[in-house]
């Protein structure tokens, strides 16, 4: 055998190992994130009577002081409102807590922080899943609000590219904000007040038909407003969002979560010291 020959087989070997430990490290990431999410949300509703039940909970009260409102006391005119509300009230819900619990993660969570095998982007990536489970724990009473109306669409099969793109977001957010808040415990109060202010700029409860022209680049770049469009066209009206936006939506979330990992990675070593 050649020197270039031994020399190709070693490369060779080399490479297969390094892909096989690669492929081990995600693997045990993943492993380990999934436990720690179901970790946090068994501990999130433990010891309470009506455990994971009361992921509705939230939700169908905001559902309840809405309906009344906007069916009784100053009409929307939105038919099937109690569908149109609860799509937009669950997907904010997630959006808002998940970016909030991510921002004080680092901080919340600092045991798993220096925590030996543990990566630090797990601590937030942890706090956004487990709540994107409160989610999932609504998704029943979505489906009986659809079935008592129109019925469930075929179009709701592409819910799951939705809830990625809106992951998306949320982590990207999630990451960077977590990263700010570290370092400025200001960050942490500050997400708290721009979801607040979100909720009512975004259109969970009202229809965005019915913004005036001179506002709307308010909803034009909230990614949000763009989602939940998407949502209500593939659960309510039936049909696909339309591809070249959602792309464009699509793409704009993955340079976030790239950006935003970039700077939680950047700023992470040093987050023990800060600590």
């Amino acid at each position: 055998m050649t020197f270039l020959e031994r020399t190709t087989m070693s490369v060779t070997y080399e490479a297969g190992d390094f892909s096989t430990s690669r492929a081990s490290n995600y693997r045990y990431s993943w492993d380990l994130v999934t436990h720690l999410v179901g970790r946090e949300f068994r501990l999130r509703y433990r010891r309470t009577i009506f455990g994971w039940l009361w992921a509705m909970g939230y939700p169908l009260a905001r559902l309840l002081v809405l309906a009344f409102l906007f069916t009784r006391i100053l009409p929307l005119g939105i038919e099937n409102y109690a569908v149109f509300a609860f799509t937009g009230i669950i997907a904010w819900s997630w959006f808002a807590t998940g970016i909030a619990s991510a921002t004080s993660s680092v901080i919340d969570r600092r045991d798993l922080l220096i925590r030996p095998g543990v990566p630090r982007s797990a601590v937030p990536i942890v706090s956004v899943l487990t709540d994107g489970l409160d989610y999932a724990a609504a998704l029943p009473v979505l489906a009986v609000f659809l079935l008592l109306g129109d019925g469930i669409p075929l179009t709701s099969l592409l819910l799951p590219v939705i809830l990625v793109v809106q992951l998306l977001f949320t982590l990207g957010f999630g990451l960077a904000l977590c990263a700010a808040n570290v370092y400025l415990r200001d960050v942490r109060l500050l997400v708290d007040v721009v979801m607040l202010l979100g909720f009512y700029l975004t259109p969970v409860f009202y229809d965005a038909q019915s913004v005036p022209d001179r506002y709307r680049l308010v909803l034009d770049l909230n990614p949000m407003a763009h989602l939940l469009s998407a949502y209500r066209d593939i659960l309510i009206a039936g049909h696909a969002p339309a591809t070249v936006p959602f792309l464009v939506l699509t793409t704009v979330g993955m340079a976030i979560l790239a950006v935003g990992y970039l700077i939680y990675r950047w700023a992470s070593p040093s987050f023990v010291d800060e600590l």
